[in-house]
């Protein structure tokens, strides 16, 4: 039995993390030999319900996972992999097993972008356009795929041609939200969805922890952009701080109950951002212009790029203003203002102002 597929059958059996795989690999010498201890001595190291699926590894249907693998092309990471995620490796409980779909850079710069699945318009708005923004910059957006803020960090950064990663909390064959699958299917080709959890691994509630902490594993800091007192958002915040990750929050209205959390975590010593600029200052990424000067003729605008231009034209307009003005909706609103600023066109200022 080779090393990658005695790890694979390790990663089914529910229970065996990267501490207890160490502890069985100290015990046989090497990872190929520790489905062939002793029963004894895996009972030593391991709870008994996960010593007595240890034991019997070979009714674990392991078999069937590796040719499901192979049939669809799934690559998988294991932990003794040197092109395993170097961040994720450095954290206390990095996952013994990674299934993959597309690709994975183990230096690559990242950063988390999560949120609360029922956000509200204003939190969409702003996670599409510090997701669009941020990935101009060559940084990858790393978020979990869930409904709500999640699913638009993803979708803004896939629309602005950058790279994100998606982190599951499920095995490949049950994606969920099931209306996700063509994003699944969209971040796997243009950057990477990944997994802890065997194949035919449900959605249980108990995964979204465990999967929290790989977004945050994988990331160098983790932006909030709106997070009630008991979202999931704050759980990966918190789970970023044990993993010696800075945490980024934008600052929410007083009244705004999708927006509780951030305050909370503001008061706990996370960084408020109110731009672009103080993640990129803080990353110490350099800033370079990658589009049209300011000032010069902007001829490769739409027609409703124009229309906000002109709006703006020798102006410093408010978010909500520019809507008043222009009728349209806060998300066709935001993305149309991303494109502008990353056109050149305008520049977007302090407390969410907008000028040309």
């Amino acid at each position: 039995m080779d090393k990658k597929t005695t790890l694979i059958i390790l990663n089914i059996i529910d229970g065996i993390g990267s501490s207890k795989l160490q502890e069985l690999k100290s015990a046989a010498g090497n990872i190929e030999n520790v489905l062939f201890l002793s029963p004894e001595r895996i009972k030593s190291i391991l709870p008994e319900r996960t010593a007595l699926k240890l034991i019997n590894w070979k009714n674990t249907g392991w078999e069937k996972e590796m040719e499901e693998i192979e049939k669809k092309k799934i690559n998988v990471l294991t932990i003794e992999d040197e092109d395993y995620p170097y961040l994720l490796k450095q954290t206390s409980s990095p996952p013994i097993v990674l299934y993959v779909k597309g690709k994975l850079y183990p230096d690559e710069l990242c950063l988390g972008i999560v949120g609360t699945r029922m956000p509200s318009m204003y939190g969409i708005s702003m996670a599409e356009k510090f997701s669009s923004e941020l990935s101009s910059y060559g940084i990858c957006i790393v978020s979990g795929m869930a409904r709500g803020i999640d699913s638009s960090a993803h979708r803004a950064c896939l629309k602005a041609k950058g790279r994100t990663i998606a982190v599951i909390g499920a095995g490949f064959n049950n994606i969920y939200p099931s209306e996700n699958i063509k994003l699944f299917e969209e971040i796997a080709e243009n950057g990477a969805t990944i997994s802890e959890f065997s194949l035919n691994t449900r959605p249980y509630k108990t995964n979204f922890p465990r999967r929290n902490r790989i977004i945050s594993g994988l990331s160098k800091a983790v932006l909030i952009i709106e997070a009630g007192i008991k979202s999931g958002a704050l759980i990966t915040a918190h789970m970023a701080v044990e993993q010696n990750r800075d945490v980024f929050v934008l600052p929410s209205d007083v009244d705004r109950l999708t927006g509780k959390g951030n305050n909370q975590l503001i008061k706990e010593g996370a960084f408020l951002v109110e731009n672009i600029e103080d993640i990129i200052e803080y990353l110490g990424i350099e800033k370079e212009k990658k589009s049209v000067v300011r000032g010069q003729k902007h001829t490769s605008l739409t027609e409703e790029e124009k229309k906000i231009s002109d709006v703006l034209k020798g102006k410093c307009l408010h978010f909500e203003e520019i809507i008043l003005l222009t009728g349209l909706t806060a998300q066709d609103l935001m993305q149309v203002l991303t494109s502008l600023e990353l056109k050149g066109a305008i520049v977007s200022k302090p407390n969410n102002f907008f000028e040309s």
